[in-house]
């Protein structure tokens, strides 16, 4: 490099990341480039990992067993279900499970990171939110501030306004509210606001015939510096407190 001659190595560099990038271009081009799967289980994750560790580690023809476990690993894909419905980014992204499969997604042109992270997470294809009065689609029946949503004979209250509250308690097995919901259902049923998704992170829903299961994001992290921890002003020390 000091005697000018690094051309004759990086322009034959030049040519092979050009090579590079056009076969790179064209095959992201070419139908089917892109396969979504599941999310993997933490238990397929520590099978895989054990079955390469045995590959690994041990000698004689009994170490291919490992290849079982790394089968077993990626085949724990197929027994989890991906959540009936999600509520994330302070409420402003929400997501239904239809019977098909796919997804009802409510959100803002500017939310398109979450529909990213739900694609890539559930391998599920993604469609607008029904709009209102259409009917019932794919278990989802929307009016003009609410939908209400059913599946494996539950049935969940979805608010998108503010218009359609205070919300009749009664008739539904939850509440997810993309506004602030209050406290006046929460005794009877989950119920999970804008607020909770701001406290919580991304919050979902599994609907089954025995109850709702609600798991968040924060709650899964658990206490750690990292994991954000926000708190409402009523929750947070006074300055006359901080001062002393």
């Amino acid at each position: 490099m000091p005697f000018g001659l690094e051309r004759l190595a990086l322009i034959p560099m030049g040519w092979g990341i050009d090579a590079t990038i056009w076969v790179a271009q064209h095959v992201s081009a070419l139908p089917g480039n892109v396969w979504m799967t599941p999310w993997l289980p933490a238990v397929g994750l520590l099978s895989i990992a054990h079955g390469g560790l045995w590959l690994c580690l041990w000698r004689g023809s009994w170490r291919n067993w490992g290849g079982a476990a790394i089968v077993v690993g990626f085949a724990s894909m197929m027994l989890t279900r991906p959540p009936d419905i999600i509520i994330a980014d302070g409420g402003r992204f929400v997501a239904a499970r239809a019977d098909d499969g796919h997804y009802f997604v409510s959100v803002g042109k500017g939310e398109k990171m979450a529909r990213s992270f739900l694609a890539e997470e559930t391998g599920e294809p993604l469609a607008d939110w029904p709009e209102a009065g259409i009917g019932s689609a794919g278990g989802l029946e929307c009016a003009q501030a609410s939908c209400l949503y059913m599946a494996r004979g539950r049935r969940v209250a979805i608010i998108t306004s503010a218009t359609a509250l205070p919300l009749n308690c009664s008739g539904v097995d939850a509440i997810v509210s993309q506004v602030p919901a209050g406290f006046r259902c929460r005794s009877m049923m989950p119920v999970i606001d804008r607020i909770d998704s701001w406290r919580r992170g991304a919050v979902a829903l599994w609907l089954e015939a025995g109850g709702i299961s609600v798991e968040s994001t924060n709650e899964e992290r658990g206490d750690r510096p990292w994991v954000p921890q926000p708190r409402s002003k009523r929750q947070q020390p006074s300055a006359a407190v901080l001062s002393r």
